[in-house]
């Protein structure tokens, strides 16, 4: 998987995309998690490769809930975690920063620092106000 700096990831998330593939009108029950998913590829086709849209939300704790981008290179193997908001879900160490309380709302955003740490491009977060439930998650996302 080729490396991005940070002005590429920035790209990748900001840049405008059009549903290729919509979501289902209704979340489906896999094991204690609701899914659903959608495709999207980058609208002015500058950007190539597929974008996937992840939603998650646990059934029994729907306050633990994940909806993320990830993006798919056209001429390579692999993926990249772009963007994810998250809900509460416990505690985390991120190693290098300060410690990183997961207990609280938060986002992840992929960074050329966890790349070149070794580290999931996405593996460092940030809470956030800005949403308090799946539902405000998705709008802001």
């Amino acid at each position: 998987m080729a490396t991005f700096n940070q002005n590429e990831l920035d790209a990748l998330i900001s840049c405008p995309k059009h549903i290729s593939e919509a979501p289902k009108r209704e979340m489906k029950l896999f094991g204690a998690n609701w899914r659903n998913d959608a495709k999207l590829v980058a609208s002015d086709g500058l950007i190539k490769g597929e974008f996937i849209v992840f939603m998650r939300k646990n059934e029994d704790f729907p306050e633990n809930f994940s909806i993320g981008l990830i993006y798919h290179p056209q001429d390579e193997r692999g993926e990249i975690v772009l963007f994810r908001c998250n809900g509460p879900h416990g505690c985390f160490n991120n190693d290098i920063e300060q410690v990183h309380p997961h207990f609280d709302y938060h986002i992840h955003k992929a960074s050329e620092n966890a790349i070149e740490a070794g580290y999931a491009p996405e593996k460092f977060a940030d809470r956030t106000t800005e949403y308090a439930s799946f539902e405000e998650a998705l709008q802001l996302f």
